[in-house]
Formats: C-alpha cells, structure tokens, sequence
C-alpha cells in the first residue's frame, strides 16, 4: 500500500462516508412505496435538485481526466468549449422538455411518456438504447473512480470498484432518489470546494511567479481557449462544443434520470429553475483545467521520473492520482481522496436508481410480475441495485481495457454511438411524430450514419447531431408518405 495512504487518510475518508451516509438517511427520512422510492414524492426543493442535477454530470472523470487534458502533451484549455455546450444543453432541457414531463399523467418512467407520444413499441426501444447508454456512462465514471483508488492505495481495480459500487448501493438503498438527491447535494457542496482547494494548494507549491507561469504555459500552448476550425475531424473545437455537445447532452433528457428530476421537483417552475440553474454550477470543471495547468508548471520545476513518463502513455489519467499519493502530505491527501470519491459515487449512485425504476417499472412489472404490492416492488427495487451494481462492475472492467486513449475521450465517445438515436426520439416524441415502421427504418439510418462517421475520422461530438438529424428526416418522410398513402387507400 502506499505511503500516502495512511491510517490518517484512511480515517478522514472513512468519515467522509460514514457522514455522507448519516445525513442522507437523516434527510431522507423513510419510504414506503415506489412513487417517493423513485421520484422522492415529487417534495424537494429545487437548488436539491439542480446541485443532484450537476453533480450526476460532475464525475470523479471530471477530476482526473479534465487535468489530463490540459497536462498531456499537447493539451490546452480546448475543454472549455465543450463545457459551454454542456451549459446550453441544460437551458434547453429545462425548456423543452421539463413542463410535458412533469405534465404527464400515468407515466412512470421517460419511456412510457415516450410511448404514449408516439408508439410504445418506440417506447421499448427507446428503453434498452437507454439502458444501453446508462450501463456505459456509469460503467466509464465507475472506472474512473476505481483508478484513483486502485494508484493510492494499491489495491486491485477490482476490488477498488467492489467498494464504490457497496457505497453508491447503500446510499440508493436508503430510500431511494430523496437520498441520492440529498447525498448528491452534499457531495456537491464537498467536491467543489475540493476543486478550488486544488487549485490554490498546487499554485502554491511551484516557486514560479504568476507571470512566470503564464509564459511558461504560453510557450508550451497550453492557454489555447478556442479552436475555430471547421474540420468535422478534428475533436474540441468551438463547433464541436456549440452544435455537437449541446445536443449531444440535450439528449439526455430521453433518460430516466432527467425524468425522475423533473417529477421530483414541487412544480413545473421548480422543475425549469432546477435545470437552468444548473449550468451555472460548472465551475467545478473550469477549476479542473486550472489544476491541468498547475500540474503543468508543477511538473516543470520537479520532472517526472522516466518510468513513470513511460506509464502515461498507456494509462494518461493516472498523473493526479499521482500527485495526490506521492506530493501531498497526510491528511491534505485524504481530503483530495474525499472529493474525488464524492464526485464518482454522485454519478454512480443516481445511474442506479434510475435504471432500477426502468427494470422495475418498465420490466419487471408489465412482464415478470404483475399486480404485486408496493412492499414486493420496493424489495424489487432495492434487489435490482444490486444485480445492476454487478453488471456495471464487470463493464468497467472490460472498458478498463482501453484506457491508452484517455478516459474523457472515453465517456464521450464510447456514449456517442447511441446518443444520436436517443435525441431523434426525445425530439420526435415532443412534436408527436413517430409510427413503428418508420421510426425503425429512421433508427436504423442513425446508427448507420454513426458508423460512416466514425469510419470517415469525423469527430465523436459530432456523431449526435448528425445521426439524429438524419433519423428524424427519414422517419418524418416515412410517416408523411405512409399518411398519404393511407389517406389514398382510405379514399
């Protein structure tokens, strides 16, 4: 085990945990049926739900891959576009689709709203893309989370994502989404002071003047914002960020967990302002790229060893985690610990709940068990935290196998090859359009155009976009054509 893990650090992240744990439980009260397991009762404040909002998004990649990306070689502040599309993402959710969520009767989950929309046929297969989606999402986050405890205390990667899935299932076991809202809330509050502590506490380790440091990292290209190229191929550009990121995370909003957030709040206007304030909160990754470029100048002036320069090549997202066990001193390092781990197991344990509501809602109860008690389908609910918890652990160790690109690459791109087919459904399920023929035939051209994409070198950010577009044209044209010809036969 490490040096850096001490009986110190091990004590002040304990804590952490067993603190997080007793006032989710103490705010979250009890739950006796599966509207309050999974929608909290539809009673929480709105700045609850916003911080529960962001922090899903704000994972344990967030501090360690965000750094990476200004630290590796040739990184810069590119990220920040991405991050501006993220932003407008959620205005645009919280307008769009936040009022006919809460709106919906007799809906439990995005897909049934989905279903009545347009066919429920459409609604199922909505429902295992989003299932699809939510297992590599989480299972990516979950890998991350492992890395840092796996390179601080040297356990295996998987008995590190053994413990952090134990906790996320704890804490959605508890009572549900009003835990996972609570807990998510503190540990936002944790992990954002965590991310602006890094940034003081590593500039203040460097002997370099401000001024200085900004020439160094000048020289290096490190201070680049925004890059205005219209090649589709080339990955972080303002374009990227602006048309592919916006409605890539606007897609989203055909997840359960967007659903869930919406149905939690304690009106439409709290729904809209849970979702809009949101995007004011991610300050925490912009302090991520500014530890990037502390790490940058750190590095300077105390070079890496050429071992561990060789590990990078491979495994890239390990150099704060490195810095966390080799530089920091005791106690400081557990706090760093916390953060991270606050950031990872906020986006674990709400991907759980949200596909536990979908295997029960959606599943089990229309197919395995029908007309069974509230009391059965909250034990359900709970045991299926536990199944889902198995599956995302054997996924992360299965994506831990393409580490060499990086993970934020990772959790975007990997997403993005059904991302585009879910945003054709959420907006085609908004205006009303969709038959079962047409929407295959459309859905099918998607994931098709995704793979030309992919095999033309365009850009992963802009595989959304453009899959979805040419979904939604194919299958408006399809059920236009199919209207007339109806219409024809009835005449």
């Amino acid at each position: 085990m490490p040096q850096s893990f001490s009986l110190l650090n091990f004590i002040i992240l304990f804590g952490f945990l067993v603190f997080v744990t007793w006032m989710g439980h103490r705010l979250s009260g009890s739950v006796y049926s599966r509207k309050n397991f999974f929608t909290a009762g539809g009673g929480l404040p709105w700045w609850a739900v916003s911080t529960s909002i962001i922090a899903t998004v704000i994972s344990s990649v967030t501090f360690i891959s965000v750094p990476t990306a200004v630290f590796k070689e040739g990184g810069n502040l590119f990220y920040i576009q991405i991050l501006m599309g993220l932003m407008i993402a959620k205005v645009i959710t919280a307008f769009i689709v936040a009022r006919p969520y809460y709106q919906s009767q007799n809906c439990n989950t995005v897909y049934d709203y989905i279903g009545k929309r347009t066919d429920m046929r459409i609604g199922n297969f909505a429902l295992c893309l989003g299932l699809a989606l939510t297992s590599l999402n989480t299972s990516i986050r979950l890998l991350t989370t492992a890395l840092v405890l796996n390179v601080i205390t040297g356990f295996s990667l998987f008995i590190c994502t053994i413990i952090i899935v134990a906790f996320a299932i704890l804490w959605s076991w508890i009572a549900g989404l009003k835990t996972v809202i609570w807990t998510d809330f503190l540990l936002f509050i944790i992990f954002s002071l965590g991310a602006l502590f890094c940034v003081f506490w590593i500039f203040g380790s460097v002997s370099m003047s401000f001024a200085e440091a900004l020439a160094y990292l000048d020289a290096r290209g490190k201070l680049a914002l925004f890059d205005f190229s219209i090649d589709p191929r080339r990955t972080y550009t303002i374009w990227a960020g602006l048309i592919g990121t916006t409605l890539g995370n606007f897609a989203l909003a055909g997840t359960q967990a967007t659903f869930q957030r919406v149905k939690a709040c304690r009106s439409v206007r709290d729904a809209q302002k849970a979702f809009a304030f949101s995007a004011l909160l991610y300050i925490t990754p912009i302090c991520m790229l500014l530890v990037g470029l502390a790490l940058t100048v750190f590095y300077g002036e105390n070079p890496l060893s050429a071992e561990f320069k060789q590990s990078l090549a491979t495994q890239p997202d390990k150099i704060f985690p490195y810095f966390i066990a080799t530089e920091l001193p005791n106690g400081i390092s557990g706090i760093f610990i916390a953060a991270i781990f606050a950031a990872g197991i906020s986006t674990i344990d709400t991907h759980l709940t949200e596909i536990s509501d979908i295997s029960i809602s959606n599943i089990y109860e229309k197919y395995i068990k029908k007309a069974a008690s509230e009391a059965h389908y909250l034990l359900a609910s709970r045991l299926s935290l536990l199944a889902w918890g198995g599956v995302f652990v054997a996924l992360s160790m299965l994506l831990s196998l393409f580490q060499g690109q990086g993970l934020l690459d990772l959790m975007f791109k990997v997403p993005n090859l059904v991302t585009g087919v879910i945003l054709g459904t959420v907006l085609l399920a908004r205006i009303g359009i969709g038959r079962w023929p047409a929407y295959l035939v459309g859905a099918g051209c998607g994931f098709f155009a995704v793979f030309i994409l992919q095999y033309a070198n365009i850009g992963f950010f802009y595989w959304p976009p453009i899959s979805g577009l040419i979904m939604i044209g194919v299958v408006c044209a399809l059920s236009r054509q199919q209207a007339e010809w109806n219409g024809t036969v009835r005449a």
